[in-house]
């Protein structure tokens, strides 16, 4: 059997921080555990990492995330924030990182600070004795291993490891209604300059806000991402996210959208089918009928995902009215920015600007460290799948509330493994927070 104090199953956004924090110090044994062949998940094929700034475009996110985007940027030359004015838009600002800078450099860091990582490697089996998580099982092609840990932390997205330990969970809003399901793709061969053009002939002349390629991204509204869809679009997606990393003929695509239950295995490997097909429909509208998109082709289709599957119930559920008054926690371990962003079963898309919210919000919000944990002693939920209602979720979901809960989450497990403690509800809050705050966690206090 393997022996860590602190394992992460699932290495995407949140595992991939949750893994750097633990491993902060180089004190502790820690292993990350990944399904698939890079760590990362969605912060590492080109989706933007939005909810990093407020209404005011105060950065509420620092520490292990924004470090990430300097040593981007230090590496590659490809990581930077993006900021919008005053004009039309639904967040302040987000952070651009190419694909495959973002998975070297996250790699990199997780073997430089020490942390163990298994990739190919899909959870089996839970153990568990007076509460607690005795060890897990995991499987890969070259067969079974055991692992035991302290602490454990479920970043899978689909909280696996907290529904194999017993812990409850809905999926769904109220009236049995779930986010559509969608894929990045990559399309080389666009001369971003030209569609740069081509679009600003086409919006916003009235108020002078012209649409511009690096800030394209965090513009709001169907009239910015889809300004030519009368013409034999009415089959075509409902919004058009283009994602501009710093290379101008190079961009990533947000923009399918198919209804399913992701929670059927069948389901989402015909959805993964789909929406491939649906990738290349929208390439060859483009590329006949948007300027800039004649000579583009498709040169990688990546994995579908799911914006919700199940929501823990835990000690906290974290609500809309939270989020929206900027409600204050004494044991929150961090701030996000992302706007509630629900997708609807038609792929319509509904996201509030952070200004909506109300007059007195400034668009942060807190993240309680009881949002993830619940009524198992050694484990911490992070990512999407944190305890928080339906429309609460649709926010805390956002690529740096994500990152935010990974480092809480992983300070966290760090901090109970080394006290010594046993169950995560006897941690010392204000140690925790005043570990975060050297860690730069940015809190509003």
């Amino acid at each position: 059997m393997l022996e860590y104090d602190v394992v992460i199953v699932g290495g995407g956004t949140a595992g991939a921080v949750a893994a750097l924090a633990a491993a902060e110090g180089g004190r502790l044994r820690v292993l990350l555990i990944e399904a698939g062949s890079y760590v990362g998940g969605l912060s590492a094929i080109g989706m933007t990492w939005g909810g990093f700034f407020d209404n005011n475009y105060r950065q509420v996110i620092g520490g292990i995330p924004n470090e990430l985007v300097k040593k981007c940027k230090e590496i590659a030359g490809r990581g930077y924030f993006q900021y919008h004015g005053d004009g039309d838009k639904w967040i302040t600002g987000l952070a651009s990182v190419d694909p495959e800078t973002a998975r070297y450099v996250m790699e990199k860091e997780l073997y430089d600070a020490g942390c163990d990582v298994m990739l190919f490697s899909i959870l089996d089996n839970v153990k568990m004795e007076n509460g607690r998580i005795r060890h897990i099982e995991v499987v890969s092609r070259l067969g079974k291993q055991q692992v035991s840990a302290d602490y454990f932390i479920d970043a899978t997205g689909e909280l696996i490891l907290a529904d194999m330990a017993g812990v409850k969970w809905k999926h769904g809003s109220d009236e049995s209604i779930t986010q559509s399901t969608s894929n990045m793709f990559r399309v080389l061969g666009v001369d971003m300059d030209k569609y740069e053009a081509f679009l600003d002939r086409y919006i916003n002349t009235d108020n002078q806000d012209p649409w511009k390629k690096e800030t394209g991204a965090i513009r709001r509204g169907i009239e910015y991402w889809c300004p030519w869809k009368p013409d034999g679009f009415e089959n075509m997606p409902k919004s058009l996210g283009i994602y501009y990393h710093g290379k101008n003929d190079d961009v990533i695509l947000n923009c399918t959208s198919t209804y399913i239950n992701p929670l059927d295995i069948m389901e989402i490997s015909k959805a993964s089918y789909q929406l491939r097909e649906e990738a290349f429909h929208v390439v060859d509208y483009l590329k006949h009928n948007v300027a800039g998109f004649e000579n583009a082709y498709i040169t990688a289709v990546y994995d579908l995902a799911a914006r919700e599957t199940r929501r823990m119930c835990g000690d906290y559920i974290l609500t809309m009215e939270d989020i929206v008054s900027h409600k204050h926690f004494e044991d929150a371990i961090g701030m996000g920015a992302y706007p509630p962003d629900v997708h609807s079963p038609t792929g319509t898309v509904h996201i509030p600007s952070t200004r909506e919210f109300d007059s007195g919000s400034d668009g942060a919000y807190d993240i309680p460290l009881r949002c993830l944990t619940s009524s198992v002693a050694n484990l911490i939920v992070a990512g999407k799948c944190i305890s928080a209602t339906f429309e609460a979720q649709s926010a805390t979901r956002g690529i740096g509330p994500c990152m935010v809960e990974g480092q809480g989450a992983g300070t966290a497990a760090a901090l109970a493994a080394e006290s010594g403690i046993e169950d995560i509800h006897s941690l010392d809050i204000k140690k925790l927070r005043q570990i975060l705050k050297e860690q730069s966690v940015i809190f509003d206090d």
